[in-house]
């Protein structure tokens, strides 16, 4: 059955590849249809034999005479639209179609920029000529896709780093002892994760779940720094710890507030937050001690400067110690503890840090010329620039 359905799904999926929509495909894949049967059908048997009305029989058999969009470039193409229209976000119903927006007879353009996901409803209204107000031009359907592109990434993003889904490999830092507390308040302990009972039968937690800082440094560190010693996936564990307090405590996006301005950022005064995006910091002195001075993440633009003050104890390797002193890609988790606008009006935001890792997602910065540029080909980058 699992053969079956992912095999239907690959004949839907290339015909959506020839411009045909969706509920045809659907229709098609349910009556045994294929792109290659359809070709060498007659419209006459498509409609008697095949279920589909005649003007479906039309549809699929000009759509079919076409060349296919690239798999890829289709792929990539409903991702970054959530296989929603990028007109009316899904309002109209449901259903899709690969529109061109240059008709496909004028150009036979299957790139990326000419492409975008409509509903039936809308899909009409751009093939409807004669300036009418209910019809869709080339330039709005090229705004509507630009923006609804922009809004689900962020989305996208969004619910992404609220669920701390970040790189497990690529926790750099964790405030324990914050992180713990903050469990003990919302729960009144410090819940189990799937680390838990390994750490505490190995003594880097006590029973009671919380870190044993004592034990780790007389027995396990090596002096360097805290984790000076082959870990044991204790930064998952407090990713896990954070993962379920998440489902409790909203984290703002602290990296669009710094775009919106200092009224925004007032709001969030005293609120967990995320944020991200480029972040800076010195490299620590070796060996890290309890009287080590604290690490200083910074971010800052023109109009904001955020700064995170950390402990140098709660770096998590070597590795992450060697990134210090270097702009770092980052999702922060944080308490925003200050927001003030400072002598050379720039907004100073001071925040306390919670956990900071590599982001699985991130809104994508690049201007869309750039875009348009490279599914055009005139702009072949390679594997390390794209």
């Amino acid at each position: 059955m699992a053969f079956l359905y992912r095999l239907s799904m690959q004949t839907k999926d290339r015909l959506i590849q020839y411009g045909i929509s969706e509920a045809i495909a659907d229709k098609a894949v349910k009556a045994g249809l294929t792109a290659s049967k359809i070709r060498q059908l007659s419209l006459v048997d498509l409609r008697t034999k095949f279920g589909l009305t005649m003007p479906e029989a039309k549809e699929v058999k000009r759509c079919i005479a076409r060349q296919p969009i690239d798999g890829s470039t289709l792929e990539m193409l409903l991702d970054r639209n959530n296989h929603t229209c990028c007109v009316c976000k899904g309002t109209k119903g449901g259903g899709i179609i690969v529109h061109h927006i240059q008709p496909y007879e004028v150009g036979q353009n299957n790139r990326y920029q000419n492409l975008a996901v409509l509903c039936p409803n809308d899909h009409d209204r751009a093939h409807t000529s004669g300036g009418l107000s209910m019809s869709l031009t080339e330039e709005q359907i090229h705004k509507a896709k630009t923006s609804w592109e922009k809004q689900v990434e962020l989305t996208n993003v969004q619910v992404a780093a609220r669920a701390i889904n970040v790189v497990n490999e690529a926790i750099d830092y964790v405030n324990v002892t914050r992180i713990e507390e903050m469990c003990g308040s919302r729960f009144g302990k410090i819940p189990d994760t799937t680390i838990a009972s390994y750490l505490k039968s190995i003594r880097i937690l006590a029973q009671n779940g919380r870190f044993d800082e004592a034990y780790v440094r007389k027995n396990l560190s090596n002096g360097g720094y805290l984790f000076d010693y082959i870990n044991s996936s204790e930064a998952e564990h407090y990713r896990q710890l954070l993962e379920k307090l998440s489902q409790h405590i909203r984290f703002e996006d602290l990296s669009e507030a710094a775009r919106s301005g200092i009224r925004r950022l007032k709001s969030l005064e005293g609120e967990y937050a995320y944020f991200i995006g480029g972040v800076r910091s010195k490299r620590p002195k070796m060996p890290i001690t309890v009287s080590s001075p604290p690490i200083v993440f910074t971010h800052q633009t023109k109009k904001v400067r955020i700064r995170w003050d950390g402990d140098p104890n709660y770096l998590q390797s070597t590795s992450a110690i060697s990134r210090q002193g270097r702009l770092n890609n980052y999702i922060v988790y944080c308490l925003v503890r200050t927001v003030e606008k400072a002598a050379d009006k720039i907004v100073d935001v001071t925040a306390s840090p919670l956990l900071i890792a590599q982001p699985k997602k991130r809104v994508d910065r690049t201007p869309p010329i750039h875009w348009r540029n490279h599914w055009d080909g005139e702009n072949n980058l390679d594997e390390e620039d794209d």
